[in-house]
């Protein structure tokens, strides 16, 4: 079972015990990745570089101060460098950074989303797929205050990859590098945090309309009653689906890609198995049989460095429910985490 951390107090307490939980981690975490770095050529001072030669410190002091301060918490909770833990959160950042600073990547995109609604009962989910080097530092966060509780899937010391709030909202990611990207605008890092903490989807709308972008991705929003799927980038925001029915992989289905790369073979495959299979009345086990199979499911078994980190489902209706399976679901089962107080 992988640790389920509850995060309560002011954003600095959040984050110190999210950083005393992992603490013991955190260590073989940051080695691997920074061997990971190396291999791909990336300069000893790639944290510094990062953060250094950006405005995305600027830009999340700016528009989400206590996120800031909850990543100096865990920084001080896992005894690690606070311009470590910052540079930890800018996944998507780092990609493009190091795309600019090296010239082309390999291929990094690999994750698959959905978002369905039928008779007043809303199901979502996706794959987060990264290199492996992050495999095995899978964490459940438990966000709780008095107002609204958030189910967070992450690894260690992240703020979280998506999740699934008490008032009925789930939120998914996908990465669009062939968008827009800007080092002044606010990683996605802290932008699914954001969202998480609004009650709607129109709410969640509104936030993304008025937030300086750093990287080009899409979000899937997702309610009992409603399913949107939006393409945001430095440049512009971009409905692609709002009804019954919301997908999307890694390529932009309505914005004009600006970095023209030739690596999203897998990304067409896996939204042909998304459109083939998911239907507004598909059921759980359905969804979770998808997400077992086909180009979708990243296993552990393929010679590719990318594998599905965390496979997530939410059931959004009269509880909100999160599945998470910590790894592909060709041989993770699903764990069930419910809001506090649901049975």
């Amino acid at each position: 079972m992988i640790p389920e951390i509850t995060l309560t107090g002011s954003p600095r307490e959040r984050g110190r015990t999210h950083g005393e939980a992992v603490g013991a981690l955190m260590p073989d975490a940051i080695d691997r990745w920074l061997a990971r770095l190396a291999e791909t050529g990336a300069p000893g001072d790639f944290v510094e570089r990062l953060i250094g030669e950006t405005q995305l410190l600027k830009s999340a002091e700016r528009e989400t101060p206590d996120l800031v301060e909850e990543v100096r918490g865990i920084a001080e909770g896992a005894n690690q460098p606070f311009e470590t833990m910052l540079a930890w959160q800018f996944i998507d950042e780092a990609w493009w950074y190091l795309d600019e600073l090296l010239g082309e990547m390999p291929p990094l995109e690999r994750c698959s989303a959905f978002a369905i609604n039928h008779r007043g009962n809303g199901l979502a989910g996706q794959t987060q797929d990264l290199y492996r080097h992050l495999d095995g530092f899978q964490v459940m966060l438990r966000h709780v205050d008095d107002e609204l509780e958030i189910l967070i899937p992450s690894v260690s010391g992240l703020l979280g990859f998506n999740g699934v709030n008490s008032a009925g909202l789930a939120v998914c990611i996908t990465t669009l590098s062939q968008l827009a990207h800007s080092s002044s605008g606010l990683s996605s890092g802290f932008i699914v945090p954001v969202l998480l903490r609004c009650r709607s989807i129109d709410e969640a709308l509104d936030l993304l309309r008025n937030t300086p972008i750093a990287s080009g991705n899409s979000f899937t929003l997702a309610q009992r009653d409603r399913s949107v799927v939006v393409e945001v980038s430095a440049t512009e925001i971009t409905v692609v689906d709002d009804g019954g029915r919301a997908l999307h992989t890694n390529h932009p289905l309505r914005q004009k890609p600006v970095h023209v790369y030739d690596r999203f073979e897998s990304s067409l495959e896996r939204l042909g198995q998304l459109e083939r299979t998911v239907r507004p009345d598909s059921t759980l086990d359905q969804m979770t049989a998808m997400y077992a199979s086909g180009a979708i499911c990243q296993s552990r078994s393929d010679d590719s460095p990318v594998v599905s980190l965390g496979t997530m489902l939410f059931e959004l209706g009269d509880d909100q429910v999160c599945h998470y399976g910590p790894g592909p679901l060709d041989e993770e089962p699903l764990i069930t985490y419910r809001m506090r107080g649901t049975t």
